[in-house]
């Protein structure tokens, strides 16, 4: 086996998936930003942030793998095994990224809305 095919391969399934992920993600990502940091272009950076380390962590996982497959069942099994690291990444840094925002969500002061009184 080519392990310069099976290192790139490995590495566009990693970029492949946590890309789309991320871009599923910053609709949403953005709105919660928007609200917590009180500007577009705050809430713009720590998107940009965000998808940097969701996109970056797994990357540098992936840029770890030495392909030693010798047949292509041992390939396939050998990349699936590398991406489920990659993605383990991924999720490392989204837990991360959730704990800060959910922290940040429940100090943000909140409006007072103002209470209606019969009459």
């Amino acid at each position: 086996m080519n392990t310069i095919v099976l290192y790139f391969t490995e590495i566009a399934l990693t970029l492949t998936i946590c890309g789309l992920v991320v871009v599923s993600l910053s609709r949403s990502l953005r709105g919660v930003l928007v609200e917590l940091c009180g500007t577009q272009e705050r809430a713009k950076f720590w998107l940009a942030f965000a998808s940097i380390l969701l996109i970056g962590l797994p990357l540098i996982f992936g840029m770890g793998y030495n392909p030693e497959a010798a047949t292509i069942e041992q390939a396939f099994f050998e990349i699936a095994n590398q991406v489920k690291w990659n993605l383990l990444g991924f999720l490392v840094v989204l837990i991360g990224i959730g704990m800060v925002i959910s922290f940040f969500v429940l100090v943000a002061p909140r409006p007072v809305n103002a209470k209606v009184t019969g009459g």
